[in-house]
């Protein structure tokens, strides 16, 4: 199961980093083992039921395809690692060393015979079989039954490619490559190095990319671990760490690019308007870079890469240069090979920030002008320089100058940030009050966080913007605003799930952070929003509504549970005087679904959508084997990737395409109705809807 990156986080401990940092080695794992549990929700013990998780956790992100270890491989790791724990207690690896040699042979076995078997007139075996369903797959008895399964695996591989590239030749030569980088990045983990031989390692490579990574193994092991405690527990490296504070601040150093993998090819995405890339218009969208260097003599070639690894030699200190090997294609359809120079600079992630918008929205022949106020992360808390609150604060009172007759709040594919932050931003839209109640690891009482400032920064109609990706502090906002009466939710079906409170610990000598679950939180109504969500008040189609999509899918995703109802008193929420919000009402909100509805059924977009969710559920629900056939023959693929992007706030290349989005455009008809509404109830002096 794919990790959902999404958190709701506190800063528990800031420890000042000495100046000199230190290896990820053995000698660390126990302890860090240990500061996991001192603050999990759940886990306070190094249990043997947690020892058999770990292991399995480890054994399968290693192995997901279960095409490298043996079922006796499986059984030898267990017993060689019965002492586990008490050997890490020890200082000692030899469980773990045990697993790597294990794991570094079959993989050098596997891609051996899978170079063999490519180099022979590669021909696609068109009734061949490849098991899509991960709980069907079985680890091969032999090395037979193994390379028969790397036969079935290749043949897929391949295939794939070739519906990208319609070149069978190229598409088996990045297949080739791939593999042998996979072998090249197993074999840099080699955890037995001691810290001469890295240092000798590293010396004698240093024009090759991640040559001696011995400390990516031990951090390999502690993400299982971290994954076998909860679903959103991690270890974070330094280069996690780097990305987690970039999240946060909304800046970085480096050249100001959106990158994607593509089939072992690093692609740009996106161009940051104030990057070096777009300053020098010598990079465009849809290139592809295929080396990067310090200078131009001593390019490394980063095909087939992890894209984090990329990215991290590609960023660096502002004022520094960087050289990229770029290969575009031109509108003749030749590609064309440069290599350019950029000088890395300071990034402002300024589409990353909440932004407003107006829009004319006629109903019944009257104009109303809604404000659109987007919302892509909770970035910022005490600490930081940056707040979405703070920007939030500004634009109201900006769309409070523009006079504005009722407001979306799009809060869709916001997968979460600062606890505090979304604490402070459901406030601006009420007096004061009770938001969110956390349950903590051995505190009797759980905590109650609250807006205290009385304050209210809009008043008039409001409409929240969800769907299944809108994930923790993007449902602490909906999920209180609704339990208020003070919104209407509307998009997916529902949000993803998350109720759970992240914090990170960042660890002494540079040794990258922890990311614990120490809390779940509750919303006003006394409701957890763990692996339920926030539900909508009003439903649109959406590519999201998937059943495969959410919390409650996720492997070792906390219960669910229940606490008092919370809710501050009107006398709290109202502010002082007559001027106040009006809550919505059952009555007011079936009105507007019907409406909604009638649109909805009439809108070609949303048709669209229902007819490619129908095909995709349709061709879905038993298909748990393909044949390469039907692989080769699958034309809807790239037109169900479309459409996800079209619906990714994260990847529009445009703001027409995202005004253009069908949920955006009956979001905003919502909100005209609630304005009309209000308009009649003010006009007939009823002060409640």
């Amino acid at each position: 199961m794919k990790k959902f990156f999404s958190l709701s986080f506190t800063i528990l401990l800031l420890w000042v980093f000495p100046s000199h940092s230190y290896e990820l080695s053995c000698q660390q794992i126990h302890y860090i083992q240990k500061r996991f549990l001192k603050h999990h929700i759940l886990h306070n013990k190094l249990t043997l039921s947690l020892k058999d998780r770990v292991l399995n956790q480890f054994i399968q992100d290693l192995d997901r395809e279960k095409i490298y270890f043996l079922k006796s491989d499986i059984v030898n790791i267990k017993r060689k690692n019965k002492r586990l724990f008490s050997d890490l207690r020890k200082q000692k690896c030899p469980g773990l060393y045990y697993i790597y040699d294990i794991y570094s042979k079959r993989v050098k076995e596997r891609i051996k015979f899978a170079n063999e078997y490519l180099k022979k007139n590669f021909l696609f075996t068109r009734d061949l079989k490849y098991i899509l369903d991960d709980d069907l797959k079985t680890h091969p008895l032999s090395n037979k039954e193994a390379n028969d399964k790397m036969k079935s695996f290749i043949q897929y591989q391949v295939a794939n490619v070739f519906l990208f590239e319609k070149d069978l030749k190229k598409s088996i030569q990045q297949v080739v490559y791939i593999l042998n980088n996979v072998k090249k990045q197993v074999l840099s983990w080699k955890p037995q190095l001691n810290p001469r031989e890295i240092r000798d390692c590293r010396t004698k490579s240093k024009n090759s990319f991640k040559a001696c990574r011995p400390t990516k193994w031990f951090s390999n092991y502690l993400n299982a671990y971290s994954q076998s405690l909860d679903s959103h527990s991690s270890y974070m490296d330094n280069e996690d760490l780097e990305e987690f504070y970039i999240s946060m601040h909304l800046e970085l150093e480096g050249i100001g690019a959106t990158l994607s993998s593509r089939f072992g090819y690093t692609v740009v995405e996106k161009l940051i308007p104030s990057g070096a890339a777009a300053k020098s218009k010598k990079i465009k969208i849809k290139d592809k870079i295929l080396a990067v260097g310090q200078n131009r003599k001593n390019l490394i070639n980063i095909f087939g890469e992890r894209i984090e690894d990329v990215v991290s030699i590609i960023r660096g200190a502002k004022g520094t240069p960087v050289f990229l090997k770029i290969s575009r294609e031109e509108k003749n359809g030749k590609n064309t090979v440069s290599v350019i120079k950029l000088i890395r600079d300071r990034v402002d992630l300024k589409e990353e920030e909440a932004s407003i918008s107006y829009h004319d929205i006629k109903i019944q022949n009257q104009i109303y002008k809604i404000g659109l106020l987007k919302v892509p992360s909770f970035y910022g808390s005490s600490g930081f320089g940056k707040s979405v609150t703070k920007d939030v604060k500004k634009l109201l009172i900006e769309a409070k100058k523009k006079k504005i007759k009722s407001l979306v709040l799009d809060l869709s594919s916001n997968r979460g940030g600062s606890l505090d932050e979304a604490v402070e931003l459901s406030g601006l839209f009420f007096a004061e009050g009770n938001v969110v109640k956390q349950s903590e690891k051995n505190k009797s009482r759980p905590q109650i966080f609250r807006d205290r400032d009385r304050r209210v920064f809009y008043k008039g109609p409001l409409v929240v913007l969800v769907n299944r990706l809108s994930a923790s502090a993007s449902e602490i906002v909906s999920g209180t605003l609704k339990d208020y009466n003070r919104a209407i939710i509307v998009g997916g079906d529902h949000t993803f799930g998350k109720g759970s409170v992240q914090s990170v610990e960042p660890l002494f000598s540079k040794l990258g952070a922890l990311k614990t679950t120490v809390g779940l939180y509750f919303i006003p109504s006394g409701k957890s929003t763990q692996k339920e969500g926030v539900s909508s008040d009003i439903v649109f189609p959406s590519i999201f509504n998937i059943e495969e999509l959410g919390e409650k899918n996720l492997d070792y995703a906390l219960p669910s549970q229940k606490t008092n109802n919370f809710k501050s008193s009107p006398k709290e929420i109202f502010s002082r005087g007559e001027n106040n919000w009006r809550p919505l009402n059952n009555s007011i909100i079936d009105k507007l679904r019907k409406d909604s509805q009638h649109r909805v059924s009439k809108n070609e977009k949303f048709k669209k959508i229902k007819d490619r969710l129908k095909k995709i559920k349709e061709k879905t629900k038993n298909q748990k084997v393909i044949t390469i056939a039907e692989v080769l023959e699958d034309k809807d693929k790239d037109e169900v990737e479309k459409l996800k992007e079209e619906n990714l706030t994260q990847t529009e290349k445009d703001k027409e395409k995202y005004f253009e989005r069908p949920d955006i455009q009956e979001a905003l008809n919502i909100a005209g109705d609630l304005a009309l509404i209000q308009k009649t109830a003010q006009a007939s002096k009823n002060k409640f809807f």
